[in-house]
C-alpha cells in the first residue's frame, strides 16, 4: 500500500446540498496538511440523480440507455466541477478529472457496468502535480469513448477501484460514523453497535444499504481494504479480509470554543463553527462593534467588548485571530494557565511569545495550536515537522507573504504600488494598514517560526528588504520576459550558524515560487540528504486562513474523541471474545 495516497469518497448523504461542499474540503485538507496526496471520488449532490432520472422518464420510458448513462452522469460531474471550486476558495491546489483522462474504463451493459482499466501512470503523473485530485464517481467509458454507469451506488465501486490500482488507502465517507449491526437512526431505542472491523461477508450481509455490494465483491476478489467512516472522525469500520469485531466507544460531546476577533478570518472560522454544531459550539465572542455583529446574525449573548469578560468564559478551545500581540497574549496565557486549548492565527503573538506560550500549555495539559499562523492554506509548519522528524533540515527557502506576492504581480501589469494595494485591501488579500507585510516584518515574524520547529533555534538577526516603489517599478520590468520577482524567505544552517533573510528576488517564472502567483504562497526545504520537499497554497484571504484554523480545531476534536475512547475501552470491555454479529 502506498503511505502518502488515499482515496476519499463522498457520497450524497455528506453532499446533499451546495452548503456540504466546505465539509469535503475540511476532510481533503486534513488528510492534505498530514503529507497525503488525495484521490477524491464524488457522487452527485443530495437528489441530482433521482431528479435527473425523473427529467428522462417524463421524456421517454424506459429511455434510451446511452443517451440516459450519458445525462445522469452530469451530477457527478457537477459535483466534481463544485468541490474543485470550493478547493480554490479555501486555498488548495487541485485538479478536477474526467474519467476519460485517466483511461477509467468499464465493460458491461451501460446503465450497470464494471470497471476494467485505468490509466495508472497517468494518474500518478497528475498527482505528482497536484496534491489534490477530483474525479466524478459512477461512470467510465467503453472502447469506443461512450458513458456507462456503475449502478447505483457506483462511486464506491469507483473508489475501491482506484485504491486498489494505485495501492492507495481507501476511505468511504459516509453519514454515519461506520458500519453498525442495523441502521442507527432507524433504530436508536435499540442502541445498535458499532463495528470495529468486519469480513466481507458480513459487510455484504449488514451493510448493503451503506456500501454498494458490486464495491465490497470488488474487494473480496482483489483482498482489498476500505475504511467506512464520517466526516472529521478519527475512527472507521474496516472492510477486509480479517475477522469480524465490533468496537468500544465513548460519545463525544461538541466542544465550547471561544472566539478572540471577528474580522476578516474570525468571522470566516464562526461560519464554519455554526455549520459544525455536531462538533463545536460557541461560547463567545470578543468583539469591538457589537452592533456590527448582531446585524450579520450573531447572537448578542455572544458578543463581548471587553477583555475581561471572555476570560471569565469556560471554553475547551479557545481561537485567537487578532491582529496583534496585545490584548492576544494575556488572554492566551490567561485560557492556556486554565488548561485550555488555543489555536491561533496571530504570527506577531507566536512569533514573539510562542515559545513561552508553549511552555505554559504544556505545564497545564492543554495545548497551542498555530498552523494557520504560517503559509494560510498550505500547510508548511506541518510540513517542516514531518521532515524535521525524519532528519535535519539543512535549508528553508519560500514564499510567505501573499500580500506581497499579489501587489508585486499587480504592479507587474503596470499598476501604481499604492493602486496595487488597494486592490488587495478590496480583495481581502491585505490589512487596512498593509505595513507588517510591505516592510517585510510579517515575513520575519513567519521565518522565526519556521526556524524554530526546522532548526530548534531562531536566528539572531535577519536581513529585510522593504517592498517600496523602486520594487514595484522592478516587478514590471522583469514580467515581460520568464521571470518574475518574488519576496523571497531564505533560513540556512551551516559552519555553527543559523542565517536568513527576506528580500526581493528574480525567479524564474516556471519555477515553484514563479507559479506561486496572486496571494499563493510555496515553500521548499532541502534536508540533510539533499532531497527536496515542497508544498504550496493561498497565503491570504478569509477562507484559506479559516480552513487552517479550522484543521487544528478538528485535530483537537479528533484528540479528545481517542482519548474518551481509550479511556473507555480501558474501564470496559463491553464485547469480550466476539468475533461476529
Amino acid at each position: 500500500m502506498s503511505e502518502d495516497i488515499i482515496v476519499l469518497k463522498f457520497g450524497s448523504s455528506v453532499l446533499r446540498t451546495d452548503a456540504d461542499l466546505p465539509n469535503a474540503v475540511h476532510e481533503i485538507y486534513r488528510w492534505f496538511r498530514t503529507g497525503y496526496r488525495v484521490v477524491a471520488v464524488v457522487s452527485a449532490i443530495g437528489d441530482t440523480t433521482d431528479r435527473l432520472i425523473a427529467q428522462a422518464r417524463a421524456l421517454c420510458s424506459p429511455s434510451e440507455p446511452f443517451a440516459t448513462a450519458e445525462h445522469l452522469a452530469t451530477g457527478e460531474r457537477a459535483a466534481a466541477a463544485l468541490l474543485g471550486i470550493a478547493l480554490d476558495r479555501a486555498g488548495v491546489l487541485s485538479r478536477v478529472l474526467n474519467p476519460r483522462e485517466i483511461g477509467l474504463t468499464v465493460t458491461g451493459s451501460p446503465l450497470d457496468s464494471e470497471l476494467a482499466g485505468a490509466d495508472v501512470e497517468r494518474l500518478r503523473a497528475f498527482l505528482a502535480e497536484y496534491p489534490v485530485l477530483v474525479v466524478p464517481g459512477f461512470f467510465g467509458t467503453d472502447v469506443v469513448g461512450r458513458t456507462h454507469l456503475l449502478g447505483r451506488g457506483g462511486s464506491d465501486l469507483s473508489a475501491v477501484f482506484l485504491s486498489h490500482r494505485l495501492g492507495a488507502r481507501c476511505r468511504l465517507i459516509k453519514d454515519v460514523d461506520g458500519v453498525y449491526e442495523s441502521d442507527p437512526a432507524a433504530n436508536a431505542k435499540s442502541h445498535p453497535r458499532r463495528f470495529k472491523q468486519l469480513d466481507y461477508a458480513d459487510a455484504l450481509r449488514v451493510a448493503r444499504q451503506l456500501i454498494q455490494p458490486k464495491a465490497v465483491s470488488y474487494l473480496c476478489e482483489h483482498g482489498g481494504c476500505a475504511e467506512v467512516a464520517a466526516l472529521g472522525r478519527s475512527f472507521e469500520s474496516i472492510v477486509h479480509c480479517s475477522s469480524t469485531q465490533l468496537a468500544a466507544a465513548a460519545p463525544v460531546h461538541p466542544l465550547k470554543v471561544l472566539l478572540l476577533g471577528l474580522g476578516t478570518v474570525g468571522f470566516g472560522v464562526y461560519q464554519r463553527l455554526e455549520a459544525s454544531p455536531e462538533h463545536f459550539e460557541v461560547a463567545g465572542c470578543l468583539v469591538r462593534d457589537r452592533g456590527k455583529y448582531e446585524a450579520l446574525g450573531v447572537p448578542i449573548d455572544l458578543l463581548h467588548t471587553e477583555p475581561e469578560h471572555v476570560s471569565a468564559l469556560q471554553a475547551d478551545i479557545v481561537i485567537d485571530v487578532l491582529p496583534a500581540v496585545a490584548p492576544s497574549r494575556e488572554l492566551v496565557h490567561h485560557f492556556l494557565s486554565e488548561g485550555a486549548h488555543v489555536v491561533s492565527a496571530n504570527k506577531a503573538l507566536i512569533a514573539e511569545h510562542g515559545a513561552a506560550l508553549a511552555a505554559v500549555a504544556t505545564e497545564q495539559g492543554g495545548s497551542l495550536r498555530y498552523g494557520a499562523a504560517v503559509g494560510g492554506a498550505a500547510p508548511m509548519i506541518e510540513t517542516v515537522d514531518r521532515t524535521a522528524a525524519t532528519g535535519t533540515v539543512s535549508a528553508i527557502t519560500a514564499v510567505l507573504n501573499g500580500t506581497c506576492n499579489f501587489v508585486l504581480d499587480t504592479c507587474a501589469t503596470g499598476a501604481t504600488l499604492a493602486a496595487a494595494i488597494s486592490e488587495a485591501q478590496a480583495l481581502g488579500f491585505a490589512e487596512a494598514d498593509a505595513s507588517e507585510d510591505l516592510s517585510g516584518h510579517d515575513a520575519e515574524r513567519k521565518v522565526r517560526i519556521l526556524c524554530r520547529h526546522a532548526f530548534g533555534a531562531e536566528p539572531e538577526s535577519i536581513d529585510i528588504e522593504v517592498l517600496d516603489d523602486a520594487v514595484a517599478l522592478r516587478a514590471n520590468e522583469i514580467e515581460a520576459g520568464s521571470q518574475r520577482l518574488r519576496q523571497v524567505a531564505r533560513a540556512t544552517r551551516g559552519g555553527g550558524r543559523l542565517r536568513a533573510q527576506v528580500h526581493f528576488e528574480v525567479v524564474e517564472a516556471d519555477s515553484l515560487f514563479g507559479r506561486s502567483s496572486r496571494e499563493w504562497n510555496a515553500l521548499e526545504l532541502v534536508g540533510s540528504d539533499g532531497r527536496a520537499h515542497a508544498v504550496t497554497g493561498r497565503g491570504a484571504g478569509r477562507w484559506p486562513t479559516t480552513e487552517a484554523v479550522m484543521a487544528d480545531l478538528f485535530d483537537l476534536y479528533r484528540s479528545r474523541a481517542d482519548t474518551l475512547n481509550r479511556c473507555h475501552a480501558a474501564i470496559q470491555d463491553p464485547y469480550p471474545g466476539v468475533s461476529g454479529p
